[in-house]
Parts: structure tokens; sequence; C-alpha cells
């Protein structure tokens, strides 16, 4: 096999559509082994821009020395260099991080600053072969899914992983070969971290004992376990198209359709509707994530928290965040005329009853003779009662809220249309028995109520 890794490098990067010709490109470059072979032939290749990316963490004594040779490097190469100077340690103290998990948070962040402040449009990383098994490995000890088991991908946003094909020790040999000058960073030796007890002990061990090709199989089940999780997300896009949609501000999703579907497609589509509503990439833990299923399927009303947010169970829908309503206050509605009060949109016509009326089949006919203008739009109050089209007595409005199982938090925000005596309708849900169209009837005022939606996906909740 050739050192030069060149040809192999670029088939790579187009089977996998890692860049195009118009992408500026930031390499991030710590001045080891893998980001100094990164950084050479994507140079070598000459065909996008480039640009250098360097975080000098303050945890080694030669940090500064390596800042100072990647951007000597930089200049030699005639290419921009960014180098940023953060003290992690502080910073990991101070969020109570462990240095691995601060100083990739920072890095990240950073990368990402730069990247936009520059107008880069991806960001080159120098994650290869033995880091896919790492991380898969890591995956597993710790509980994963298939997500997990897919672990990095070679893209992913704005980040590539052009390396992902390469062992270590293939790039070790091409650094060689070439001459590139790298650095190693001796914190890759110490056992102090997790990730290093993986390759220093368990995989060797692993290898050693029960199978040489351990980390091969690892990446292996890596790029199965990606292929069919990619399956399944696009399934499970087309799943949340029908089964979700937005209003009041909030992501809802209609629980019977839910419960039709398998377990494995529930337990994706719920991940879906949380990381769409957290606005998060991030998964929840399995145990909250099935907690939650458990109680689609078993309650019809609950509320349940997470982390960032609050999941609202109703027996048609379920809520993924508090919804969000426009403010209106109680206001006089013209006849005829039309009015928004916050998500409602209510019109009023009025017309000559005659042989050839009909009933109309989207709002409510009134006999106009029989109310006592003006018409009022307001909330519910306290002890409201309403006698309902058809029946004797009165009942409460609390009591027909409940009995067309309108979702509590809805109950509030629906506007009641009343003249100066009588709740005559109870917006799009009951009428009144008041202005009953009769055959002396001479005056009709027709109201249509409906609710205003907020996206092209909205279905009206009652």
């Amino acid at each position: 096999m050739s050192v030069d890794l060149l040809s192999e490098f670029s088939a790579n990067i187009q089977a996998q559509q890692l860049l195009k010709p118009s992408d500026r490109v930031l390499v991030a470059v710590s001045s080891g082994p893998d980001s100094m072979a990164l950084l050479h032939l994507l140079h070598r290749m000459a065909s996008v821009e480039l640009g250098i990316f360097h975080l000098n963490h303050q945890l080694r004594p030669e940090a500064d020395e390596e800042a100072e040779y990647v951007a000597a490097l930089g200049r030699q190469l005639g290419l921009p260099v960014y180098v940023y100077q953060y003290d992690v340690n502080r910073y990991c103290k101070e969020q109570q991080l462990s240095v691995e998990a601060g100083a990739r948070e920072v890095r990240y962040r950073l990368m990402q600053d730069c990247l936009e402040k520059h107008g880069y449009t991806k960001i080159a990383l120098g994650h290869h072969k033995d880091d896919q098994a790492e991380t898969v490995l890591l995956h597993l000890i710790r509980g994963t899914g298939l997500a997990g088991l897919g672990g990095m991908k070679p893209i992913r946003d704005c980040y590539i992983r052009p390396l992902l094909p390469f062992t270590r020790r293939q790039i070790i040999s091409y650094c060689d070969a070439f001459q590139i000058t790298y650095y190693h960073d001796q914190t890759n030796f110490s056992t102090e971290y997790g990730r290093n007890k993986l390759r220093l002990e368990l995989i060797p061990l692993i290898e050693a004992e029960y199978n040489p090709k351990f980390s091969q199989h690892l990446v292996q089940l890596a790029e199965i376990a990606r292929a069919d999780d990619e399956e399944l997300a696009a399934q499970t896009h087309q799943l949340m198209r029908k089964l979700t949609f937005e209003q009041y501000g909030v992501l809802m999703l209609r629980r019977s359709q839910f419960q039709e579907l398998s377990p494995a497609f529930q337990r994706r589509v719920l991940q879906s509707c949380i990381a769409q509503a957290r606005r998060s990439v991030q998964w929840v833990a399995f145990n909250q994530a099935e907690r939650l299923r458990q109680l689609i399927l078993e309650q019809s009303h609950f509320t349940f928290e997470l982390p960032l947010l609050t999941v609202i169970g109703e027996p048609k829908n379920i809520v993924f965040g508090r919804p969000r309503f426009s403010n209106w206050d109680q206001q006089e509605l013209p006849v005829p005329g039309e009015i928004r009060a916050g998500h409602y949109h209510i019109k009023t016509e009025v017309f000559l009853c005659n042989q050839d009326y009909v009933p109309s089949e989207v709002g409510e006919d009134f006999d106009l003779e029989q109310l006592r203008l003006p018409l009022i739009l307001r909330r519910r109050q306290p002890g409201d009662r309403m006698q309902v089209f058809g029946q004797t007595g009165s009942k409460k409005v609390k009591d027909l809220l409940i009995d067309a199982k309108v979702p509590q938090y809805l109950r509030d925000q629906i506007p009641l249309i009343c003249d100066q005596d009588h709740i005559i309708w109870l917006g799009g849900i009951r009428r009144s028995e008041k202005g009953r169209i009769t055959s002396t009837s001479r005056k009709i005022l027709r109201i249509i109520f409906e609710v205003v939606k907020d996206c092209h996906h909205d279905q009206p909740m009652l």
C-alpha cells in the first residue's frame, strides 16, 4: 500500500461529497500528526480556499511553542492563520467539567465563531479510523442506540472528517514520508483520561486476547449502523411531516396516529419532536424518552418535565412546550364586520332571511332581532353559564369546555360571544338556544369563527 494518501484522500472527499469548489475550508490544526497530515493533503489538492485554526488550550508547557509553529507554517504556506488562546483549565473548573469535555466545548465554540467571523463554509477535522473505533466503543460502554453506534459522521453540518478512512499508522507513515514536522501531545499517553484508557489499555487487550481485528470490526459496525440510521431517519422525517404541526408557537404531535406506530418509530418520532422543540440535535436519555412514551400510551392527561422542555399530554395532541398566546382584550364585535382576537378571526355578516335561505356550513346563524346589540367578545369568567342549543336550562361554560375536550391550557383563550344579556356562542364549540332561526326570522346574523394558522402545517385544535 502506497504511503501517499492523496489519491485515496481525494476520492473519498468526492465520494462522500465533503467539499464543493465554492467552499472555504477552515482546517483545525493542533500540530499533531493527524491535523498536520490533513492540512498537507488539503493544500496539495489545491481545490478550495483554506485557512488554519489553532487553539492554545494553555494546558501544557509546550503549548506556546506549538502555537508559534502553526502560525509560522501558515505564513510559509501563504494561508491565513487564526490562533486562539484560552484558559481551558479555569473554564473547566468554573463549569464543573472534565478537561476532556471542557476543552472540546471551548474548541468547537471558537471554531464556529472563527468560521462565522471570517466567512468560511466548512471546518475540516482530523479524526481518523482509530478515533472512530474508540468513539463507537466509548458509546457502547456509556450506553447508546443506533445513532451512537454509527460513530462520527464524515459530514455533519459544517464539519467534515476527510481522514476517517485512514488509520493512525497510515497517517504517521504519510507524515514521515513527506517529512512533515508534528508534535506529540503528551497528555494522549496519560491514562487519567477515559478515552486514552480505551486506546492504550482496553483495545490492545481485546485485540491481543480475543480478536486482532477488533478495531476494524468496530469501524465496520459504525458504517452499517450509520447507513441503517440514515434510512430510518429519512422515514422518521416523513412521519414527522404527517404526525406533527405547529400551533400557538409550539410543536404538536397527533396522539392517535403516534400510537399506531411501532415502538421503534415511536421512539424516533419522540426524540425528533424533543430535538425540534428544544432546537437541539442532542437526544434525551433513553429512560426519560421511554417514560414519556409510556405516558402517551397510557394517560390521557399529563405534564412531563424534561431539561429545557415541558411536554403536555392532551387527549388529541401532545404539546411540546408551553403554548404562547397573543394578548387580546374584551372588545365590541362589529355587525357586520370582522376582528382578530389573539389566534382567532371572527367575521359577521347580516342578510335578509327568505325562501332561499341555507344554514351556514362554516359558522353559526342567529336571528338578529332576538339579540341585544352591541355584541361583546370576551374571555370566560368564573360562574359563566350558557343555555345550549336544543336544551332547556343552562350549563357551566367550564363543563362545556371539558365535555368538548378542549385542552386546559386553551380554555382561557377561547372567545365567548355575548349580547347584552347572554352568551350566544362559545367560540367554535357550542352555540346557545338564544337567536334560534325560526319561520318568523327576518334578519340573520352569520358569525364565522376560525383559528388563525401559524404555518402551513397547522390544524385547528377545535
